[in-house]
């Protein structure tokens, strides 16, 4: 699967096994924008800023991120939408249940 430039990550069930797999994935996917929903969702943040990081030159690998502790997907999404500049383009929902 690959992925727009800017995403709303909901993980309604926590941290998925597959986190940090997912993590590097948007990363080489040039996703530049990560907004995560849910109840673990701060560490959730932290995990794809780690594999951002990870994956070198900041240059090309920055991803800016954001949790939203408490807030609905739609919160999410109408936050991510109003990003512009670089972060400018539709917003991709994808979610994460295991």
């Amino acid at each position: 699967m690959s992925f727009s430039k800017k995403i709303v990550l909901h993980c309604p069930n926590g941290i998925p096994a597959s986190m940090t797999e997912l993590a590097a994935q948007l990363v080489k996917d040039g996703v530049k924008f990560v907004a995560v929903v849910g109840p673990a969702c701060r560490e959730i943040e932290n995990m794809v800023d780690d594999a951002s990081i990870s994956a070198g030159s900041p240059d090309q690998n920055f991803v800016l991120t954001s949790s939203h502790l408490g807030e609905s997907i739609e919160e999410a999404i109408e936050f991510a939408e109003r990003l512009t500049g670089e972060y400018e383009g539709p917003v991709q929902l994808v979610e994460v249940v295991q």
